[in-house]
């Protein structure tokens, strides 16, 4: 019985044009998601020019058609999960075949990851503490910066509600009686720091590399839990799209308590579909093989949902409280009214329940269809899975500033002044411990949803940073943060040149 070696298995699009095939592969199953549905909708999908560009309005049209009804939410996402299986391949040597027609037990049979332990030397951080603006928040303190973050719409209700029963139950920060397994355990919001700090065991998973892993064992050396890691022949780390029937062998070997998968990797572009797709095998067999398996993810805030009437009445709140400034911004919204200052909910959905939901739309102009279907897969994955009973957290990260904001000037300069909007952006240190809590909490003490409706799973708990509850839509806001935060970038330079404001 050998070790697996990179590239005896590969999960690959269907044939077609190397440069084209991703996109085509995105549409196709855009198209059977929605087609029992609205036929026209995946009629227009399939007839459509100009896929990179139209694929916006049809995602929109997408959320809301799955929020218009609880059996058209988990119709939309069997089918677009039953897609997926259809039209992606499995290559194994010579042979390639269809990856809905694979048994993943059978093909691991007789193929093995090593296993490799690092065991933390510090003390278990005995509560939740999150660093803040230069200070360490912690018990009642922390309470009341949540009441404010929910007060001024920051985070929604349920999101607070669970990190207050975490404040008070610090014993569940090593989630005793799980054992979470961590795909993309490196992602900058994964939650393996804060796991570690609190003393929890964990299974990491994510790509090979040197760097990374050696990074991922000082961390873990450096904590109070438990962290172990498969290795393959090449050393730690392995590549999900090739060793997806071994890994999932390997995580249900290693699982001595219950399971709870948590999904964190991501790829730009193709590589992220694919990424996404044998991420979704990966759960789908986890959940089959574990029925008392747990489901964490996190969703992106730049992405499409729909939103409770609650938020929107949040939001024309805010517009109306506006003052002198609300003038100048409906002036230059009629100047250019796609482009400036659009409202962010104009037309409410109504659901099959008579409940009203408004439509966010956050989903980038630069990310195309590959992102957009590689966010959508995980949230049928996680509407399929709560309807079957298990167990699911999701949590709509806030902004932060990651590596990929600080790589795009643009980007930066927009994150600096989104708080003249109503948005805030988090650290990644202070992001990341705010998911873990809150997933800790979701898996330690579970409520149940306060809607019927599938898609209040991505709503009840968001942390979305104040893009939900202000009055514009995202995209309407990125040339007036973009201009604002470049005068204020050089501004700052010109008073650190010259002394301006140095004690």
């Amino acid at each position: 019985m050998g070790t697996v070696r990179n590239g005896m298995w590969d999960l690959a699009f269907p044939p077609g044009p190397p440069e084209r095939i991703a996109e085509m592969f995105s549409a196709a199953v855009v198209a059977d998601a929605v087609r029992e549905y609205d036929a026209d909708l995946a009629q227009s999908v399939e007839t459509c020019r100009d896929w990179r560009h139209d694929h916006r309005r049809v995602f929109r049209a997408m959320t809301a058609l799955a929020v218009s009804a609880p059996e058209t939410s988990l119709g939309i996402a069997a089918a677009g999960l039953h897609s997926v299986r259809t039209m992606l391949r499995f290559a194994a040597g010579r042979t390639v075949t269809a990856l809905d027609a694979v048994d993943v037990t059978a093909v691991a049979q007789g193929s093995r990851l090593e296993t490799e332990q690092v065991s933390g030397t510090g003390a278990a951080v005995p509560r939740l503490e999150l660093p803040w603006q230069g200070k360490v928040l912690f018990e009642d303190e922390l309470r009341r910066q949540l009441e404010d973050w929910e007060r001024r719409g920051i985070f929604e209700p349920g999101f607070v509600a669970v990190l207050r029963r975490v404040i008070d139950h610090p014993e569940w920060l090593r989630l005793p009686g799980f054992r979470l397994s961590i795909i993309g355990a490196a992602a900058e919001l994964s939650p393996l720091r804060p796991l570690l700090a609190w003393g929890a065991e964990v299974l990491a998973v994510d790509r090979p590399g040197r760097a990374r892993w050696d990074r991922l064992r000082a961390m873990a050396s450096a904590g109070a839990g438990t962290m172990r890691f498969p290795v393959a022949a090449d050393g730690p780390g392995v590549d999900i799209t090739r060793f997806f029937p071994t890994l999932a062998k390997w995580l249900v070997a290693h699982t001595d308590a219950r399971l709870a998968l948590g999904l964190y990797a991501g790829l730009p572009g193709a590589a992220g579909l694919r990424l996404a797709a044998a991420s979704d095998v990966l759960a789908e067999h986890l959940l089959h093989e574990r029925p008392d398996a747990a489901l964490a993810l996190h969703g992106s805030s730049a992405d499409c949902y729909a939103v409770p009437e609650s938020v929107v009445l949040a939001a024309r709140e805010q517009l109306a409280r506006r003052g002198i400034r609300g003038a100048a911004q409906d002036i230059l919204h009629r100047l250019s009214p796609n482009s400036l200052y659009r409202l962010n909910y104009l037309r409410p959905i109504v659901d099959a329940d008579g409940a009203r939901w408004g439509l966010f739309d956050n989903l980038p102009y630069l990310g195309g269809p590959d992102y957009a279907l590689a966010q959508r897969l995980p949230r049928w994955r996680a509407v399929s899975a709560h309807a079957g009973g298990h167990t699911v957290s999701y949590t709509v990260a806030p902004p932060a500033w990651t590596t990929s904001v600080h790589r795009s000037s643009l980007r930066t300069a927009a994150h600096r002044t989104v708080g003249h909007f109503g948005v805030e952006v988090f650290d990644p240190a202070t992001a990341r411990i705010l998911l873990a809590a809150k997933l800790v909490g979701d898996l330690m003490a579970p409520v149940p949803e306060p809607s019927a409706n599938p898609e209040a799973l991505f709503t009840a708990g968001a942390a979305h940073g104040g893009l939900w509850r202000q009055p514009f839509a995202p995209r309407s806001l990125v040339a007036p943060a973009v201009v604002s935060g470049t005068v204020q970038e050089l501004r700052d330079r010109a008073a650190n040149a010259f002394g301006i404001g140095n004690p």
